[in-house]
């Protein structure tokens, strides 16, 4: 049961995601180099308020898109988000990238963050991030935020 639990929470919506745009997720073992990286996030506001679990879902401001494999497929993506209680999910966080689009996946298990992005000429990613929650408190009207995502020099530790 903990299994579906966790596949209709990370897999399930991220598949949502990516079956949305149409496309396979990419199935190359490879990172898509011209993607890998770092860079600066910005979030606009929630469309909703995030109540008690607003914690689970505050992206860092910066991340950086690995090139390493991660568990459930995808590559690795870091930093996590900073859970108070330190739970992590194992293959998250991650991102994967489909012919037009990016997905950045966080989740404990139990409260889940995917950003789908999409690449523009300019080099940022721009699209929205969805919050989604085994314990389904928001119904079919899940918080939604812009978010672009800058390239950026990736540091030493990021």
């Amino acid at each position: 049961m903990n299994r579906l639990v966790s596949f209709v929470l990370t897999g399930g919506l991220a598949l949502a995601v990516a079956s949305r745009s149409g496309h396979a997720q990419a199935t190359a073992a490879e990172a898509p180099a011209s993607l890998a990286g770092c860079y600066e996030l910005s979030l606009g506001s929630w469309s909703r308020p995030l109540g008690v679990n607003a914690t689970y879902h505050k992206l860092p401001s910066s991340v950086r898109l690995d090139t390493v494999g991660a568990a459930r497929g995808g590559w690795v993506l870091r930093p996590d988000i900073a859970y108070p209680y330190g739970n992590r999910f194992p293959g998250t966080p991650r991102w994967t990238a489909t012919a037009d689009s990016v997905v950045l996946t966080w989740s404990n298990g139990f409260q889940s963050t995917l950003v789908r992005v999409a690449r523009r000429r300019n080099g940022d990613l721009v699209g929205e991030a969805v919050v989604g929650s085994d314990a389904n408190e928001f119904g079919n009207d899940l918080p939604r935020a812009a978010v672009v995502a800058r390239r950026t020099a990736c540091t030493e530790g990021g």
